[in-house]
């Protein structure tokens, strides 16, 4: 009996370790623009590190700390948990390019400036990578 219950409470603290470290194991994050008249540009953070710019643009950090990739994927995860959702903004012109940032599998879309929150995360991305504008 008693062996059943050390059993029992090892087989619970490994899966609290594993769901701890599932948990904080940060994403691929990807951004940039597309479409319009511009030409396109994605910048793709992965989740050890890494930075790869593609497209118009490049980045003057090709590696983030792990810290900082746990904030940004914090960052993303939280703005997409709040109802952070695609739009297209109203009297915006059809050859401004739409921003995008990507987490995992979703994706949000802004085409224009209409979403003070959406412009925050992008600029943020942008900042940690050092995007280079030029």
């Amino acid at each position: 009996m008693r062996q059943a219950l050390a059993l029992a409470a090892a087989a619970a603290a490994l899966c609290a370790c594993g769901a701890s470290a599932a948990a904080a194991t940060p994403t691929r994050i990807a951004f940039g623009l597309g479409g319009g008249t511009v030409v396109p540009f994605r910048v793709v953070i992965e989740p050890t590190g890494s930075v790869r710019a593609n497209g118009s643009r490049s980045v003057t950090h090709r590696r983030l700390s792990r810290r900082t990739v746990l904030a940004l994927d914090r960052e993303v995860r939280s703005a997409f948990r709040s109802g952070l959702a695609s739009r297209q903004c109203p009297g915006t012109n059809p050859d401004v390019g739409t921003d995008f940032v990507t987490l995992g599998r979703r994706t949000v879309v802004v085409h224009g400036s209409c979403e003070p929150r959406f412009q925050r995360l992008w600029n943020a991305l942008a900042q940690a990578v050092g995007l280079r504008f030029g």
